[in-house]
């Protein structure tokens, strides 16, 4: 090998099997190093013993080191996570939606009474101008008896209570309310700024990430807080974050 050729990085010593492992675990901060070794070919009943194996390989560790200062993300794609964060609303999560709640109104029982009566008499000419089958006739007997035995009922109720009332469905009430949306959420590209989604006792609930830790952070990143408590931190270009004391200010201000 000549001298002025470059030399060859862990990464590229390493055997097809055992970068594709490296990749595997770049790729997915979450998975086991028994699914990567699955990922990187070897098989299910041996991947558990391989992955624990690869990560004690020096050689393998050494390159995993070099992948992951390559994917790691930069000062300034940490600051624009933490910025996302700091913005998120429950508005990108849910979606205004107008509903219609039915209501009852109560109406006295004498009414009701009329109606069972109306409908006895009514059914009692319509069946006579009907050829009815026995079966028929019997089924009609049947149903005009329930209807009498139904008034007598409210009738006693009434004798016992004249103030006695009924509920009849009523005109809805139009009304609004916040529905879940994760389609809406997925679309605006943030879905991964809700840090649990679980459902309670009054619905689904969203959970966002701490706002006011993603704000303090990037406050630090930006250096806001040395002036007050000599903390040094890593000034970033492009993060405009101005932060004064409150005794120039009457308060502080974030820009």
């Amino acid at each position: 090998m000549s001298a002025d050729a470059p030399q060859q990085t862990a990464y590229e010593q390493l055997t097809d099997k055992q970068r594709a492992f490296v990749d595997a675990l770049c790729l997915e901060p979450n998975i086991s190093s028994t699914k990567a070794a699955e990922k990187a070919g070897y098989s299910k009943k041996s991947a558990h013993v391989e992955g624990n194996r690869l990560l004690k390989n020096a050689k393998v560790r050494k390159a995993l080191g070099e992948r992951l200062k390559d994917v790691a993300p930069t000062p300034e794609e940490i600051a624009l996570r933490w910025d996302r964060v700091g913005r998120a609303t429950l508005d990108d999560f849910y979606t205004l939606e107008e509903y219609e709640e039915p209501t009852k109104v109560l109406r006295p029982l004498y009414e009701r009474i009329a109606d069972l009566s109306y409908q006895v008499d009514f059914e009692e000419r319509v069946a006579s101008r009907q050829s009815l089958s026995e079966d028929g006739a019997e089924q009609h007997r049947a149903r005009q008896q329930d209807r009498r035995n139904a008034i007598i009922r409210l009738e006693v109720e009434l004798e016992m209570n004249p103030a006695a009332t009924y509920s009849v469905d009523g005109s809805p009430i139009k009304k609004q309310r916040l529905v879940l949306d994760l389609v809406k959420a997925q679309k605006a590209g943030v879905l991964d700024l809700a840090r649990a989604i679980k459902p309670t006792q009054y619905g689904i609930a969203v959970e966002l990430r701490d706002q006011d830790a993603a704000l303090d952070k990037l406050v630090r990143m930006a250096g806001g807080y040395e002036k007050d408590n000599e903390q040094s931190a890593p000034k970033i270009t492009g993060i405009g974050v101005t932060v004064r004391r409150a005794s120039e200010t009457g308060g502080s201000h974030a820009a």
